[in-house]
């Protein structure tokens, strides 16, 4: 019997060791259950690679691509940092130690970690890339230039290099140059969406609007929830006076972005300086100040869309605002004066002039057309008031500015 026992004792060591897997079989598991994304399986399996053999620095090196990917940067960091001790010509774990560095905003340390990546790997195309995309973010565009034309050298066929190239151009002004970049990009890749944004952005800007807008209609096909598009192709079209495709474009900005004021205020804009629909403009700069109530185009034009309606203590209200956002600048003084005359407050609009006059909002060709001011102009105080800050030549020019008296 002892005999007997001693033997199944035996096979059950020898069935145990046989069945067992090694280190490298957990590594090739985990990599198996990371690429389909299974990131907390493919750690345990990391893990016992690891255990199994402290030195297996591809084991490290995937559980800090893990890490990484489950937001553990730190942890990250330091299973990269080992499998560089155990190897010191490891490219891949200098490179990917250098994707977390700038997923921490540590540009620097990054830029290092490629270049010691490059170093192991003359060749290693995705390393220049990243390390032109770290150059790039700290505004060293000429260093990040170059080694994207180290990639155009490596990978010829590949967009990514002439993209690079053409978004670090466009940063520089050099706006033909990048839209030839652009063009090659899509030439490779006509899939890509942000070239053709970025590219209608450059046409755009040397005042090509209609290579802009066939640009920008593309990216809405191709990306049709790009809410940046929409509001490019609102600038364009209403530069155009094209006001009901602008205020389209401008909607469904919002109805991507709704807490972005600059959709709202765009639609107000064309409602207000177009078609004179102040209802409408009113509506819209309301929901742009609801965001931002401190832009001055919005509180300025919500005051006159007010005022144009009559609405004169609501207007009053948003110049107030105006000024209490902006005490330094003479227009919202101004604008409330102006409201007050129309008002019939006299006392207080030219209380409110004075101050604006005070700040130097001296520009007579304006105080002489605004209608709004028609029922001060012919008052003492008022005349009082603009002797106090002009010459008789001065207002000599402006006859209509005291009503034409």
């Amino acid at each position: 019997m002892k005999k007997i026992l001693l033997i199944l004792i035996s096979f059950a060591a020898y069935s145990v060791t046989g069945w067992s897997q090694t280190s490298t079989e957990y590594n090739n598991q985990g990599l198996t259950k990371f690429k389909a994304k299974d990131y907390a399986n493919a750690l345990l399996d990391f893990n016992k690679a690891i255990e199994l053999d402290a030195k297996n620095e591809k084991a490290l090196h995937n559980r800090g691509l893990t890490k990484y990917a489950l937001k553990d940067y730190d942890g990250a960091i330091k299973d990269h940092s080992r499998a560089i001790e155990l190897n010191s010509n490891y490219s891949n774990a200098y490179n990917d130690r250098g994707l977390v560095y700038y997923r921490l905003n540590k540009s620097t340390e990054a830029i290092q970690d490629y270049t010691k990546a490059i170093t192991a790997d003359p060749v290693y195309f995705t390393a220049y890339k990243n390390r032109a995309v770290a150059y790039y973010a700290i505004k060293n565009y000429d260093a990040a230039i170059k080694d994207y034309e180290k990639c155009i050298e490596l990978q010829p066929a590949s967009a990514d290099g002439y993209l690079g190239r053409a978004n670090a151009k466009n940063i520089l002004k050099d706006y033909t140059a990048a839209i030839k970049d652009f063009s090659k990009a899509i030439e490779l890749d006509a899939s890509l969406a942000v070239a053709f944004l970025n590219r209608g952005n450059a046409r755009f800007l040397l005042n090509d609007m209609e290579g802009a807008l066939a640009d920008f209609k593309k990216v809405t096909l191709l990306q049709p929830e790009n809410a940046n598009v929409y509001f490019n192709l609102g600038i364009i079209y209403g530069g155009q006076k094209k006001s009901n495709d602008a205020i389209a474009a401008f909607r469904k900005y919002n109805s991507i972005l709704p807490n972005e004021w600059n959709g709202y205020k765009g639609t107000a804009d064309v409602f207000y300086l177009q078609l004179n629909k102040y209802d409408s403009s009113e509506y819209y700069y309301n929901k742009a100040w609801q965001i931002n109530k401190q832009e001055k185009d919005i509180l300025e034009r919500y005051g006159y869309s007010l005022l144009n309606q009559k609405k004169i203590p609501e207007a009053i209200a948003m110049f107030k605002n105006q000024i209490a956002y902006l005490p330094n600048d003479y227009w919202g003084y101004y604008n409330l004066g102006a409201a007050y005359s129309l008002g019939k407050q006299p006392t207080e609009a030219i209380s409110n002039l004075n101050i604006a006059l005070d700040k130097r909002m001296v520009e007579l060709d304006y105080w002489q057309a605004d209608k709004n001011l028609t029922n001060v102009r012919m008052l003492e105080g008022f005349k009082v008031m603009v002797k106090k800050y002009f010459t008789k030549e001065t207002l000599a020019k402006y006859p209509m500015l005291f009503g034409g008296f």
